[in-house]
């Protein structure tokens, strides 16, 4: 079954939800393989969004029909490569954060190391412990950046 995402005149996506979660990573981790995986399937299925992994945790924004994020967050669930799954946010939004992207990972570096801290004063880098009031902004900040990556480079 396709779920269909509709166009208003405003622009906004109809029957459009994002899902924020995070989960702990088996070892080994193997990033570019799921960078890989998402670009294949995610498009078919009219999912977007971004990763971030570090320490062995991922923090993921998923975004596209509702149906859709739902069964691809049940396979997440169901996937040997993460456990601890912990959904941070799940709500209907009128447009995408990553419509460009199928998947995208974050790059660590100084600036969204700094983004984070500003979202989670005081507390140390740890992505498991994301608080989920500031997951989806915290994905926004970092989304105005240059720190993401695809196969074969980096997002501009």
């Amino acid at each position: 079954m396709i779920d269909l995402v509709s166009t208003s005149e405003s622009g906004a996506e109809e029957g459009l939800s994002r899902l924020v979660y995070v989960s702990r990573a088996a070892p080994p981790v193997d990033a570019a393989g799921l960078l890989n995986q998402a670009r294949n399937n995610n498009p078919t299925r009219s999912i977007t969004g971004g990763l971030a992994l570090l320490d062995g945790v991922f923090l993921q924004y998923l975004e596209g029909p509702a149906h859709q994020v739902g069964l691809l967050f049940e396979k997440i669930r169901q996937d040997t490569r993460h456990w601890d799954v912990k959904v941070l946010e799940r709500r209907v939004v009128p447009r995408r954060m990553f419509a460009d992207w199928s998947m995208a990972m974050l790059e660590w570096t100084q600036e969204t190391t700094m983004i984070f801290q500003s979202f989670s004063p005081g507390v140390a880098l740890k992505l498991y412990e994301t608080d989920p009031s500031t997951a989806a902004p915290l994905f926004r900040a970092w989304a105005a950046t240059d720190c993401w990556t695809q196969l074969g480079g980096s997002v501009h």
